[in-house]
């Protein structure tokens, strides 16, 4: 009995660990890379770049901000594999509106590692990384008549990494590396066309000004994507996405495809999928009242546990 215990205990134990691993490479959202970052994108399994829609695609397409009508705000936390207590990134963003053309916004963003002391590795909360991200964006029209439009807009973050001490030898961080933070500044760029309001198209390049963290030999470069789709609109309340997505250096291919269908003027389904690897989003959206609206989805991974988001917005 007390063997299996041992292995239960060894076995999530590696589960955590592995998890780490995997966010160290994957899925942080600010300083690297990650598509999935609200609760349409991971309903549409990240097929957002071409889709209609304002502020819920600032991160994906800042040019699709002018597309937005009114001024609004957008908060909301996706939880990474059902860790809510480990990878947990939230974000807000509010949207202001000078003029019929133009839209400005301002989003905040988070992500950290966190190791609890029931997590069996400290005796003490400890913050083993913290991303955050200060985004500035400006969406514009330029051009637009009856039959097609032209929108362009940019994304300018500030981005601020901590990571913690390290354990060291002794394992209570007397001997371990120091904490380190780094801050460096990235500009992405979009932009978004349509075509009597029925077929979409949207480009984006994410970190285009290659920013790196670190100096000399220790420095790091920020993830550099590339995501192409386009979206049409069979009927009214069917909207179907199609993206590419592309990261600098990579020899992977991401493929994407998502739906979204007003079954009901209070609920709205959207689901897509990805290939490379393997992945199925599912989600809906519905209001509230008129000023405002709640959404859920949730993503699979092949090996990993669910991938949760929720998001409440507001619009004035």
């Amino acid at each position: 009995m007390m063997l299996l215990l041992l292995l239960w205990e060894s076995i999530k134990v590696i589960k955590k660990v592995f998890i780490l691993l995997i966010f160290n490479c994957l899925v942080a959202q600010i300083t690297t890379n990650n598509s999935f970052n609200n609760s349409k994108a991971v309903a549409l399994a990240g097929s957002a770049v071409s889709t209609p829609g304002g502020i819920e695609n600032i991160v994906n397409n800042p040019a699709n901000l002018s597309f937005n009508s009114t001024a609004s705000i957008s908060a909301g936390s996706v939880i990474f594999y059902e860790m809510d207590e480990l990878l947990e990134y939230q974000y807000c963003s509010i949207l202001y509106k000078p003029n019929k053309n133009t839209n400005l916004s301002l989003t905040m963003q988070h992500l950290g590692v966190d190791a609890k002391p029931h997590d069996g590795f400290t005796t003490r909360d400890i913050t083993l990384s913290s991303e955050r991200a200060i985004m500035f964006s400006h969406g514009f029209t330029l051009f637009r008549d009856r039959n097609s439009s032209l929108r362009m807009g940019y994304n300018a973050n500030y981005f601020l990494l901590k990571q913690g001490q390290s354990a060291g030898v002794s394992g209570d961080g007397t001997d371990g590396i120091p904490a380190i933070k780094r801050s460096k500044v990235g500009l992405d760029v979009g932009i978004w066309a349509s075509l009597r309001g029925k077929v979409f198209l949207g480009a984006f390049i994410k970190n285009i000004n290659s920013p790196s963290i670190g100096t000399g030999s220790f420095a790091n470069f920020l993830p550099k994507k590339i995501n192409i789709g386009f979206s049409y609109i069979p009927i009214k309340k069917l909207i179907t996405s199609f993206s590419y997505e592309r990261l600098a250096g990579s020899t992977t291919n991401h493929f994407r495809f998502g739906i979204e269908y007003e079954i009901h003027k209070y609920f709205t389904l959207r689901t897509g999928i990805q290939m490379k690897p393997n992945r199925l989003g599912v989600g809906f959206l519905t209001p509230i009242n008129d000023n405002s609206s709640f959404s859920y989805s949730f993503l699979s991974h092949p090996t990993l546990p669910l991938t949760h988001s929720i998001q409440i917005g507001l619009y004035f």
